[in-house]
C-alpha cells in the first residue's frame, strides 16, 4: 500500500488475515495488551550481589529480595548497568535457573 499497490495478490492477502484478526480479537478490543501494563511503573535497579544469587540459583536470597518490598516490581528487575541492565528473568534463562525461571513467572 506504501506505492498504492492496493491490487497486488500480497496486498490481498494481508487483508485477508488482518480481517481473521479482528474477527478473533473482536470488534471492541481497544488496542491495550498486557505488554502496555508496565508502562507508568518505574524500572527497579536489581543489587549486583542480588544479580549473581540468580546466576548461581541462590532462590532463598533471591525471594528476600523480592518480598522486601512489594510496592516494587521487583520481579521484573533489571541489572546494573554494569551488568548490562538485563533483566531478571533474562539471567535466569541464561544460567540455566530452572527453578529460579519458574519461581520469577509465577511471581510476575
Amino acid at each position: 500500500e506504501d506505492q498504492n499497490a492496493t491490487s497486488t495478490e500480497h496486498y490481498q492477502v494481508t487483508c485477508k488475515l488482518l480481517q481473521v484478526a479482528e474477527e478473533r480479537i473482536g470488534a471492541d478490543w481497544d488496542g491495550i495488551t498486557v505488554l502496555d501494563d508496565n508502562i507508568d511503573k518505574l524500572t527497579v535497579e536489581m543489587p549486583d550481589y542480588i544479580a549473581k544469587a540468580i546466576g548461581t540459583g541462590d532462590i532463598k536470597s533471591v525471594l528476600r529480595w523480592i518480598n522486601a518490598n512489594r510496592t516494587e516490581d521487583r520481579a521484573n528487575a533489571v541489572s546494573s548497568a554494569e551488568m548490562a541492565r538485563m533483566p531478571v528473568l533474562c539471567i535466569a534463562c541464561m544460567d540455566d535457573q530452572l527453578a529460579m525461571t519458574t519461581q520469577l513467572l509465577q511471581l510476575g
